[in-house]
């Protein structure tokens, strides 16, 4: 967070409960096409763990005493829509595409957990911003490792 206060934590965590929201959203389109069982599965998973994030952060903002308003860009929802709910995409490309904005396992939850250390004085949001770290962090390392699986073994000649 760039600014200290209360306000700052509250409009975090509302972006982080809007994202959160956008992402489940997506995962369902995703979910509707996907042609690979596992990754359907563990997508299915996932989303229902971005959904209750969502909740989870609402509640907390409410808690707090704020309102949630943030919302994604309808663009970039729409284009994440069209992209990942899309049948003629390949799975594996789509795979690639999200992996693709993280670097490593721990990128995703890098942001978040740099908001927890500001929060000493509300040990409950920085918990709950902690676990949300780890199941984005979680969400990152099977996504990797099942598109990994994905990859034909190569023998030496």
């Amino acid at each position: 967070m760039k600014e200290d206060g209360p306000e700052a934590v509250l409009r975090f965590l509302d972006d982080l409960r809007a994202a959160e929201t956008a992402g489940a959203e997506v995962l369902a389109a995703w979910i509707a096409v996907c042609g690979l069982d596992g990754l359907r599965g563990g997508l299915r998973a996932i989303g229902e763990r971005e959904a209750a994030h969502a909740e989870l952060l609402e509640e907390r903002v409410h808690e707090l005493g704020g309102t949630c308003t943030a919302a994604v860009a309808e663009a970039v929802r729409a284009a994440a829509l069209a992209c990942f709910g899309s049948p003629a995409m390949a799975d594996e490309e789509k795979l690639a595409l999200l992996l693709g904005r993280y670097p490593d396992d721990t990128a995703a939850a890098r942001p978040i957990l740099a908001v927890c250390g500001a929060l000493a004085a509300d040990p409950e949001t920085q918990e709950l911003l902690r676990l949300i770290a780890e199941g984005e962090g979680a969400t990152v390392a099977w996504l990797r490792a099942y598109q990994s699986g994905l990859r034909p073994a190569t023998t030496p000649d």
